[in-house]
């Protein structure tokens, strides 16, 4: 940890000042100690990471042991192939051409935080070394999960990165302190999705910027489907659950080999579906359960995706209506809302009115 993190720090709770005691150094690193408020609260300092780890609910708790385990199985992620998909629909989603185009957006906020940041897979799809193009850009990964041990080393080597383990909804600094939040598919991991996303809101400067992808909600069969099987999944231990899953898995596979299409004739609004032309997996996958299956992904990677969705205890869905009722209460102006089937990827403005024109608005035009 760098002494410019240090500054930044406050008490999540009562946002009071912290002292750094015990300090334990490597060159300009602190790598050890504590922080302590006025009030006697005191978190340590591991490994060269604030540890704000206090977690009072156990459907958080069980979240973020979920992401921790998740993340820590690197080799199912870093396909090339893998890395190459995912990083296209990352940029396209959040309306850039490349990842290049994002990374100097991002730089020219000064100071950005990456809210549930997890094991830095999402972050690495654009950053690099060198990716302030010479400007005092920082960029600051909060993850509740000892996940954020592995950001660190997958992105051992970019300058301007700090690192602290804390809970998006007891952010560990001063209101105004960011010009740019991500929480890319995060919030919804969290006791309310509204909180969470106030939480990154409040951390903004007058004038930042939200970003962040929210899970959309799905038909009526599909809605069921799902939380039949993450209330089976989520109370059992992650190696147990990841296993457990594999069949759900194979069936994804074997959908997505028949390469048949169905046909809707009709818009069917009371399960959800529109008219029209659907490979077969991925109109049981829109419309009837979640069984993930793309061919750049491993086997286990396509499981942990999988996993991902149904393990973890709170994975909640939302409709366009509900975020842009959060939009509202908290003064943030929508300037790009991209509408898929899976989700809400949001840009939006904290403290500017919205433009008469409206805030632009691409994909899907049908709420569910």
């Amino acid at each position: 940890m760098r002494s410019s993190l240090l500054g930044l720090l406050v008490e999540p709770v009562t946002k009071a000042p912290l002292e750094l005691e015990d300090a334990v150094t490597d060159g300009d690193e602190i790598v050890g100690g504590r922080l302590v408020a006025r009030e006697g609260r005191e978190y340590p300092i591991v490994r060269g990471i604030p540890r704000f780890t206090e977690i009072a609910d156990a459907g958080q708790q069980q979240t973020g042991d979920s992401f921790g385990f998740k993340w820590r199985q690197r080799e199912a992620y870093d396909r090339p192939e893998t890395l190459e998909w995912a990083r296209g629909w990352l940029v396209d989603r959040y309306g850039f051409t490349t990842a290049q185009e994002f990374r100097a957006h991002l730089a020219a906020k000064r100071r950005v935080l990456d809210a549930g940041c997890g094991a830095g897979y999402s972050s690495a799809l654009w950053l690099e070394p060198g990716w302030t193009g010479g400007r005092s850009a920082e960029w600051i990964g909060v993850d509740i999960s000892e996940a954020i041990d592995v950001a660190r080393d997958r992105l051992a080597g970019v300058e301007g990165l700090h690192f602290v383990q804390a809970d998006v909804l007891a952010l560990p600094f001063r209101d105004g302190t960011f010009g740019a939040a991500i929480a890319e598919g995060v919030l919804h991991h969290t006791p309310s999705t509204a909180d969470a996303f106030a939480s990154l809101v409040a951390v903004l400067q007058e004038g930042g910027e939200a970003l962040t992808y929210v899970y959309r909600r799905k038909g009526p069969i599909r809605e069921f489907a799902d939380d039949y099987v993450r209330n089976v999944v989520a109370p059992l231990p992650p190696d147990e659950a990841l296993e457990r899953l594999r069949p759900l898995t194979e069936l994804g596979r074997a959908l997505t080999g028949v390469h048949a299409t169905v046909t809707v004739t009709a818009d069917v609004p009371d399960l959800g579906i529109d008219a029209g032309e659907y490979d077969l997996q991925r109109f049981v996958y829109w419309h009837l359960l979640k069984v993930f299956w793309n061919d750049a992904f491993s086997f286990e990677g396509n499981n942990l995706v999988n996993f991902d969705w149904y393990h973890p205890r709170y994975a909640h869905r939302h409709t366009e209506g509900e975020l842009r009722e959060w939009c509202r209460a908290l003064g943030v102006a929508i300037d790009r809302l991209d509408v898929q089937e899976s989700g809400f990827t949001l840009r939006g403005t904290k403290g500017r009115a919205e433009r008469e024109r409206g805030p632009v608005r691409v994909g899907q035009a049908v709420e569910r």
